[in-house]
Order: C-alpha cells, then structure tokens, then sequence
C-alpha cells in the first residue's frame, strides 16, 4: 500500500490512512469479542468459530478486487470482527476440551496457529501481486471453514445442555476411554447449580474478582510489552534501523522464529508452571529491549552505529522468541482456566475487548510517540513494564498447571 504501482488506488496512502488500517483491526476486534461472546450460551462454541471464517473470507476477496480507500477500511473492519470473536471463544473451547493435565498444550496451540497465520502473508506478501495475494489470503478461510465443521467436536459442555449422549460421546473420544460418567456429572453439576452469570458476579465474588484482575493485569502487562507495534511495523522498524538486509526480509526471520518457538514452547507447556513461563518471559523482554532502546537512541541522535547494524535484528529475534516462551501463550491459556462456566463467556469477552482495545490505541500512537520521545524511549519504557510484569506475577498471579477449575478457584479465594 505503501508502492503506488503495487497498490489498486494509484497512490501512496497517507500517514493517517497507514495508521487507520493498522488500528481498524484490532478495534473492530473488540466489537468482535463483544459480539461473539455474547452468543455463546446460544449456540456452540464449533458453530461461532465456523462463523468467525467467514468474515475474512468475505473481505479478502473484496480487497482483491478493491479500489478505494473506504473499502480497505470496511474490510479490515470485517477482518477484526472475526479476529476478536475466535480470541473470545478459542480459549474457552481449548479450556473445555481439555482435562487438567494438557489444557497447557492444547491453549498455548492457538499461539501456533496465530504465528503461522502471521508468516503466511510476510512471506508471500512481498513477492506476488496485490490481487493474488489476497486471493491466497481467501483461500485459507475457505480451506478452513469445512475442515472445522467435519472434524472438530464441540465442546461437551455445550452439547451436555442438549443431548447427554452426545456430550458422553464426545468425551469418550477426547478421553480415549470408555467411562467419563465422573466427568460428565462434574459438568452437569456445575451447570445446572449456577445460574447465568453477569458482571455484577465477578464483582461480588472474592475468586472471580481476584481472576479478573490477573486477567486484567496480564493483559495490561501483555500490551505494555510492545508486542502490537512490533507485529504491526516491524518493517518499517527494519527500515529505521538500517540493518543491511532488505526490510521485507526482517519480518520474516522474525515471523519464522516465533512459529519455531510456539510450537516447541506447546509440546512443553504442561511441563513447567504458568507463573514460571510468565516470569522468565516478561524478564527476559525487558533485558531484550534495553540494547533495542540503546540503538535506536544512539542512531536518533546521529552516532555511526553501522558496525552494531545487526543488532536490532537479534534484539527483535530474541524478542519474539521470549515473548513467545511465556507471554503469548500462557495468557491465553488462563483465559481458559480462570473463570468457571457461568462467567466464562463474559468474563473472557470484557478482557478480549479491553485487550484489543488497548493494543489499538498503542498502534494508534505509534507514529506520535515516534515523532515525540523517539523509538529508543519508546522501548525503554516498555521495558520498564516488563519489569513491573514480573513483579505483578510473582506476587499476584496464581498457579493453575495441572489443577482442576475447582482448585483454582478455591486458590483464588485464598
């Protein structure tokens, strides 16, 4: 979009045009969250996340063949609806799907998959056309769309209030064993002894608000890190800092080294504790980001740094590769984990909203805080949020690997 003869408008789009497109998504994200989570004690967890394939599918074939400005903005509109609805419903369907001892494997997958989807266009984008791109683009919603609807099962506690068998059934191939009557009768005793839950719930409940607040500052913490910017502009980061390699050619490396890891860090997931993996993660951003701070402060300020020109691209390798480690993942498993059923849909929906909503308006202010302090203060004070994060882990934060949702929150409760 930034190449009038690669784009189908003929021009280069504005400062104010980038940053509308970069924000538009994760805003319409929250509306998302809203929307969906608000229709999950209606329908099934399977059939929302159906529907959440296709919005993009819709807009990627309208971008392919788009020429004006607005079109752009209604599709990325479309885009983060489906976007904030999947992030709203995937934690809770993971958390359901699984039973305590690989909940960690199965939520941190969505961490996998949201990286892929990352490298997927850094990858392509650059190097065929505007229109095939988002051809490509299309496909992937169209590929996924019935693979999900023939081979996915719904999450048993959503089938247990319609048909017990059904719910049995699928416990019984997710289990891998015969009887789940326990399990099944947890369930139902949960559902059926908690009406449906409200705001006001989470506020009354010592656990739920104590669970809120660590899905609140966790999140808080989570945009704090800068993460939004980087997957954002971290090709036009590349082309600030001058590294020597073509800027289209950065996002890749980084891209490849997050998918790497996610999916190493979700075979190990069940292994090490949350609070652990958080820690470690938010610690080591904050000593990444400190050399970052240093380059780009030196270079604003007009020092040769050609012969350290590489380090930006490792600071931001090993950025992604630590975020991933403890950050990326591990929040969205406790979304899963947090809240019981009754509060689960609206519980993880607020915290959706709110961290859409945040991330937009740090993307939104990227370019003025660029302009006003530079980028070297910019990540500096990330990095101080980041050691705030482990403070607020260490001693807030409760441990929920290997534990039931009743243990949680009676450890909640505490």
């Amino acid at each position: 979009m930034n190449k009038p003869n690669e784009n189908p408008l003929g021009r280069v789009i504005t400062s104010s045009e980038n940053s509308m497109l970069a924000s538009l998504n994760t805003w319409a994200a929250c509306l998302g969250a809203m929307i969906f989570g608000s229709l999950t004690s209606y329908f099934g967890r399977k059939t929302l996340l159906i529907a959440t394939g296709i919005p993009p599918l819709l807009a990627y074939l309208a971008m392919a063949w788009a020429e004006q400005i607005w079109i752009f903005y209604i599709c990325r509109i479309l885009t983060g609806i489906s976007l904030g609805g999947a992030f709203s419903i995937l934690p809770m369907y993971c958390g359901e799907l699984a039973d305590a001892n690989n909940r960690g494997i199965l939520g941190s997958s969505i961490a996998v998959f949201v990286n892929l989807g990352m490298l997927i266009p850094y990858t392509v984008g650059p190097y065929i056309s505007f229109f095939w791109f988002h051809i490509i683009l299309a496909l992937i919603p169209t590929i996924y769309i019935p693979l999900f609807f023939f081979f996915a099962p719904e999450s048993p506690h959503f089938l247990i209030k319609k048909s017990f068998s059904e719910a049995e059934a699928v416990l019984k191939k997710l289990r891998g064993r015969d009887d789940v009557s326990k399990i099944l009768e947890d369930i139902r005793n949960e559902i059926e002894n908690t009406s449906k839950g409200s705001v006001m719930d989470i506020l009354n409940s010592k656990a739920l608000r104590k669970g809120f607040l660590i899905g609140l500052g966790g999140f808080t913490f989570m945009v704090l890190t800068g993460t939004g910017i980087v997957a954002s502009y971290n090709e036009r980061i590349f082309k600030i800092a001058n590294v020597g390699i073509p800027p289209e050619l950065g996002p890749i490396i980084v891209a490849i080294a997050q998918l790497i890891t996610t999916v190493v860090v979700s075979s190990i997931a069940d292994n090490y504790p949350r609070r652990l993996l958080l820690f470690i993660s938010f610690f080591g951003v904050a000593l990444v980001e400190i050399p970052f701070g240093i380059y780009f402060f030196l270079k604003e300020r007009k020092v040769d740094v050609s012969s350290v020109s590489w380090l930006p691209l490792v600071c931001l390798v090993l950025y992604v590769i630590i975020y991933n480690v403890g950050i990326g993942p591990v929040m969205f498993i406790f979304l899963g984990e947090l809240f019981p059923a009754r509060v689960k849909g609206i519980a993880i929906s607020c915290l959706v909203v709110y961290n859409w909503g945040s991330t937009s308006m740090l993307t939104m202010l990227f370019n003025t805080l660029n302009d006003s302090i530079g980028m070297g203060y910019m990540f500096w004070m990330f990095a101080v949020c980041c050691f705030m994060a482990s403070t607020f882990i260490k001693y807030f934060v409760v441990e929920t690997k290997g534990k039931t949702f009743q243990e949680i929150q009676e450890a909640l409760s505490e």
